[in-house]
């Protein structure tokens, strides 16, 4: 196995260790030899577990190395690109696609660096077709036809996101695009590029993954449009769709295909969903048995709105109002339709089968047609996500991104290293709970000081890993014993009102881990930059008593002067919607760390993250808000405008008006007037904001917060503002596509094909 290609693993090998100036090469054949039989060793796991073996055309590529040295590498390190690329190689024919909409980066950091390594680890060539040109068919013909599929994947967010702002207004950049310039990727790439390969392809097997496909394979509610969509798979026409962490459910299905499976026959691989007309196998005893009984949500047409006859050419700017972010606005129970409260019903029954132990399958009925989502894939072993990091990434962009200034998103994570998955959080506006899980699987330390032995070669590293974590870098190596045997408990936060008793925090593996990391030849200095969650870490008993000791090597050794905490917000009513805790433990972890700080003679500070306009955050609330900043001499930077991303609690609620736990009624900001206030209330010292400010505090009646005093907020002023109250003012106020159109973006007035739309 792996013969083909050993010579240039060897040769590749014996160059990056050169570079080291290594004893002999003797000594450096010998470690090649047992890294490929360790690599082989790897991947004939898999293949003895399914009882075959590689046959023509899935030739494995192993790595033998984990010392990169990116000034030694060729285009021939990357995977192929291009026609040229795949003949330098001999590849008559790749056995994937990937189409991304992220441009090409080779890094673990990037999810389709990983998708396409864990491939290519095993045994199966793939090719990388980065930001093809959406308009044009011929664009997605660049690697030709693959022998069992092609792989979508909008990237690393949900490309509306990348695209608009918490305001509808398109961003002025890209970060994972060249050069960070926008209009690379559609918005909603995933439908796009299938629509497109179909055109291209016909029936070629298309599977989609990513954040984008996951979070939207159920009716979801999409706030750029303003409506509840239809699951993705519908919409993309694509044959099955990957999700969550997708490394384990891509490698069976790859060898499926492999072994002559067609795509639409194989009904049984754990993290997958697909469409299905008839649903009579769902109930046969062998389903049940392996899965479970299937449990159906509401169909997608009860989450809709009645239908209601609609003047002909009317449209935003004629009977519309321009400032609504919806078309309906929830202020009392007895204002939401009943379509709206089905829609938080149907999202609790989606939320709860989302544990990999406990979930059961879900069935969702679209017209005639079964959208189905099988319980999630199993949790990963220490061993597997060794394995997928320790795979052998150039950590660098494309070489053809250089011409085009490299990618922004790259250079912010060249020199991290991700620990863990998952978060036990449940933060209700958060996709990565939803997407990861919460049940933490962490990396050994092995692996982990291995990757940072490997960023100390990188000619650009200075000596500083910028970030040593994951979703909530605290939380590496946390364990409970319950979620392992029975699943997530589906009544009980794992840290809300305080952590959980079963949870166990092995505070004295990370400090272990990190004091290696440390350790390494080279690393100046290792930050944790992920965030923390910081009522973890001041709750004494759960900690046994190490919480002071984590919150000092904090301060001594991972922190470059300011520190990301998100205490969110002040009001409790608002943090209980968050699932946050309380500010009161905000307060406490403030005074630990800066007298953790003087302790180690540094002056360091707090950078807090604050959220505006979340559900359940009424002007009062915010005003109140507002009053603490001016108490405090805070002026906070970090403010962040709540947007509703798919198939989160807090998105349910902002569409619903209902909390989908509780079922109680949740007041939400949803016109843009309102959530431009409560943001402006924020940084109410920003001269620019002034007069929103003013009429916020008069209409909420606290006129008494507008003066010279020194409780005031502003003083006396004008409370004209232009782009506040203008109903007519140009650019995307309002909801949906007919407002997007009017900005100026490069999305607009284009069908995928590249004709114009009528009008236009």
């Amino acid at each position: 196995m792996g013969e083909a290609h050993a010579p240039d693993a060897l040769d590749r090998y014996l160059k990056t260790q050169g570079k080291f100036g290594s004893a002999n090469e003797n000594d450096l054949k010998a470690k090649a030899a047992a890294a490929q039989e360790y690599a082989a060793k790897l991947a004939s796991e898999y293949y003895q577990a399914e009882g075959g073996s590689l046959v023509a055309g899935a030739t494995a590529e192993t790595s033998d190395s984990r010392l990169p040295t990116p000034d030694s590498f060729t285009r021939s390190d990357f995977l192929p690109t291009s026609q040229a690329d795949m003949e330098a190689r001999g590849w008559a024919q790749c056995d994937f696609v990937l189409v991304s909409g992220d441009a090409y980066v080779d890094h673990p950091s990037f999810a389709n660096a990983v998708i396409s390594r864990v491939l290519e680890w095993a045994g199966f060539k793939v090719g990388i077709l980065a930001q093809p040109d959406y308009t044009d068919p011929q664009a997605f013909k660049a690697l030709g036809t693959p022998r069992l599929g092609f792989l979508v994947s909008a990237g690393n967010l949900d490309s509306n996101l990348n695209a608009y702002t918490a305001h509808k207004l398109p961003r002025s950049d890209d970060p994972y695009s060249p050069g960070g310039k926008p209009g690379k990727r559609p918005v909603r790439a995933t439908i796009v590029y299938c629509n497109m390969l179909r055109r291209a392809f016909g029936k070629v097997p298309i599977i989609v993954g990513g954040i984008e496909a996951s979070q939207r394979r159920f009716s979801h509610y999409d706030y750029w449009d303003d409506k509840v969509r239809r699951s993705v798979l519908l919409d993309s026409n694509a044959d099955m769709l990957v999700f969550g962490m997708g490394e384990t459910q891509i490698v069976e299905l790859a060898h499926r295909l492999n072994r002559g499976e067609p795509i639409r026959e194989i009904t049984d691989v754990r993290g997958t969903a697909y469409v299905k007309k008839d649903a009579a196998f769902l109930d046969t005893p062998e389903f049940a048995e392996r899965f479970g009984k299937p449990k159906f949500t509401l169909d997608h047409e009860n989450l809709l709105a009645p239908k209601e006859p609609r003047p002909k050419g009317r449209g935003p700017a004629e009977g519309g109002n321009l400032d609504r972010v919806q078309e309906h606005q929830v202020v009392s129970p007895g204002t939401v339709p009943q379509h709206r409260k089905n829609y938080a019903v149907a999202f609790k029954t989606i939320f709860d089968q989302q544990d990999p132990v406990r979930g059961r399958p879900l069935v969702q009925r679209t017209g005639k047609l079964h959208v189905v989502q099988l319980p999630p894939a199993r949790l990963q072993s220490e061993e597997e996500l060794d394995r997928w990091y320790d795979l052998p990434y150039t950590r660098l962009p494309h070489p053809d991104y250089k011409a085009q200034g490299g990618v922004p998103a790259w250079l912010t994570t060249q020199h991290s290293i991700i620990t863990h998955r998952g978060c036990m959080g449940s933060c209700t506006f958060c996709a990565i709970w939803m997407h990861q899980g919460r049940t933490i699987q962490s990396r050994s330390a092995d692996s982990i000081v291995k990757e940072a032995e490997s960023i100390t070669g990188m000619p650009s590293f200075k000596g500083y890993i910028s970030d040593v974590g994951g979703p909530t870098a605290n939380m590496y190596g946390n364990y409970c014993s319950v979620q392992q045997t029975l699943g997530a408990c589906k009544d009980r936060d794992c840290l809300l009102p305080d952590p959980c008793p079963a949870l166990r925090q092995h505070i004295d593996t990370q400090l272990d881990m990190l004091k290696r990391v440390r350790a390494v030849p080279g690393v100046k200095k290792a930050f944790i930059a992920s965030g923390i969650r910081h009522d973890m870490l001041i709750d004494d008993n759960n900690t046994k008593g190490l919480g002071d000791s984590y919150i000092e090597n904090l301060a001594a050794h991972h922190t470059s002067g300011h520190l990301k905490v998100a205490p969110e917000h002040l009001s409790d009513d608002v943090l209980m919607r968050m699932r946050k805790p309380g500010l009161h433990k905000y307060e406490e972890f403030k005074t630990r760390f800066i007298e953790a700080s003087k302790r180690v003679g540094k002056e360091q500070y707090l950078v807090a993250y604050f959220v505006s306009s979340h559900p359940g955050c009424t002007m009062d609330e915010q005003i109140r808000l507002a009053e603490y900043f001016k108490k405090n001499n805070w002026s906070p930077e970090q403010v962040q405008d709540f947007i509703p991303t798919p198939m989160t609690p807090a998105t349910a609620m902002f569409y619903s008006g209902h909390d989908p736990e509780t079922g109680d009624f949740v007041y939400t900001p949803t016109t843009m007037r309102e959530k431009r206030r409560q943001r402006a209330l924020m940084q109410f010292k920003r001269p620019e904001f002034h007069g929103r400010v003013r009429k916020a505090l008069r209409e909420a009646g606290r006129t008494d917060l507008i003066g010279s005093h020194k409780d005031a907020l502003v003083t006396p002023g004008i409370e004209q503002d232009w782009e506040d109250d203008n109903p007519a003012r140009p650019a995307g106020i309002g909801s949906g596509p007919s407002t997007l159109k009017k900005r100026n973006n490069p999305y607009r007035g284009r069908k995928p094909g590249g004709r114009r739309r009528r009008g236009k």
